[in-house]
């Protein structure tokens, strides 16, 4: 299966996603690693993710501004980091990374 090209999508100080990408994931051989330590980089360091998920202890879900996180939109999350930073990572690594990195914010 053939890794699919990053998308350019300029963050707020206009820095693409490949160029925050090259400068904050971990890579091999030129790929990104596609595990759980970049997920958390990008939900933890990225402008787009940094502080958007908090745990809710009362439901133990996490919740992305106040909206409770079902599957889908765990799935959702997912397909966006697909697209735009790590295109063959699994769908459960970045919902394990949404719990550690809520866990880390609500704390």
């Amino acid at each position: 299966m053939q890794a699919a090209k990053l998308k350019a999508v300029a963050t707020a100080d206009r820095e693409t996603d490949a160029e925050w990408g090259k400068a904050n994931l971990r890579f091999a051989g030129g790929l990104p690693y596609t595990d759980l330590a970049n997920c958390l980089r990008i939900i933890e360091r990225h402008p787009d993710f940094k502080g958007r998920f908090k745990f809710n202890e009362m439901l133990s879900k996490v919740v992305d501004r106040g909206a409770v996180m079902v599957e889908w939109r765990i799935h959702e999350v997912a397909a966006e980091l697909q697209e735009r930073f790590l295109p063959e990572v699994a769908p459960e690594t970045v919902g394990r990374a949404l719990v550690i990195a809520a866990n880390r914010v609500s704390k």
